[in-house]
């Protein structure tokens, strides 16, 4: 089979076909490039930076293949007014998280090993999710794209808890990398630029490799039902998540109708 005929195919399934597709290639690409663990330099695994790198290339392939739309994003940022805000907020959540408690006390090789496979994580998961998983969904629509990729995005986040399943655990970082999925859409819509929401994606992980300087040592709490629902909604609507529907309400090239009646009360703007 060439390649143009499988281009051809795929852009020929519908809806629920072309996530069943994707599911499929993510899923495999997860189990095809899983290395033995191997630890060195103090808890920073150098496997998994490999790891990262291989599907990043996997999706890379896939990219090159069903060419989407989004393969244009692989050049210099677009930085117009909603550009620059978008980009604006996402370095205030990067500073915000980087000086939010974490201290840096390794030898200088296992910082720049940390920051490379920090950059690996970026490069994997937004080639994967973004470009290849938005940029093939966007043909149904916008809304739909950034929704639908974002909730697979967030599930990719389960086998971090596998095999010692923590059900409240894994639901909660699910709705967190959701909403931070949409915000992430809503970047990579704005700058138009892969390598902004690779950078972004890598400096929001942050605490994912370099310590804490002051943890948690209370009891483990067990929530109720109702709350652990409702902390995983609050995980989901957070300030990233509202940050990017705002600036999608931006790209439409309309302002919502609640800023409006805003400024006109505060008498920013004259009502017609």
């Amino acid at each position: 089979m060439t390649v143009e005929r499988i281009r051809s195919w795929f852009w020929s399934l519908g809806k629920f076909d072309t996530i069943v597709a994707l599911l499929i290639v993510t899923i495999s690409g997860l189990l095809l490039v899983r290395l033995p663990l191997v630890k060195h330099f103090k808890g920073i695994y150098f496997n998994e930076t490999l790891q990262d790198c291989l599907i990043a290339l996997l999706g890379l392939i896939c990219v090159l293949i069903v060419k989407p739309p989004t393969i244009k994003y692989f050049g210099w940022p677009r930085l117009k007014w909603v550009g620059g805000f978008a980009f604006a907020i996402a370095v205030a959540w990067v500073v915000f998280e980087i000086d939010g408690g974490y201290d840096i006390k390794q030898p200088l090789r296992v910082k720049v090993a940390a920051v490379i496979s920090l950059l690996s994580i970026g490069l994997a998961e937004e080639m994967i999710s973004r470009v290849l998983i938005f940029g093939t969904l966007l043909r149904f629509g916008t809304r739909f794209a950034v929704l639908a990729s974002s909730l697979i995005f967030g599930l990719m986040h389960i086998n971090v808890y596998l095999p010692d399943w923590s059900a409240w655990d894994a639901y909660w970082h699910v709705m967190m990398a959701t909403g931070f999925g949409i915000f992430v859409c809503a970047l990579f819509m704005a700058t138009r630029s892969y390598w902004v929401v690779v950078v972004f994606h890598a400096l929001a992980d942050w605490t994912v490799i370099f310590d804490k300087k002051n943890t948690y040592t209370g009891a483990d709490y067990s929530p109720g039902i109702l709350e652990g629902l409702r902390w995983g909604i609050e995980d989901l609507f957070g300030f990233l998540c509202w940050s990017g529907l705002f600036i999608l309400f931006l790209l439409r090239g309309k302002w919502p109708k609640w800023s409006i009646r805003l400024a006109i009360k505060w008498k920013l703007v004259e009502q017609e």
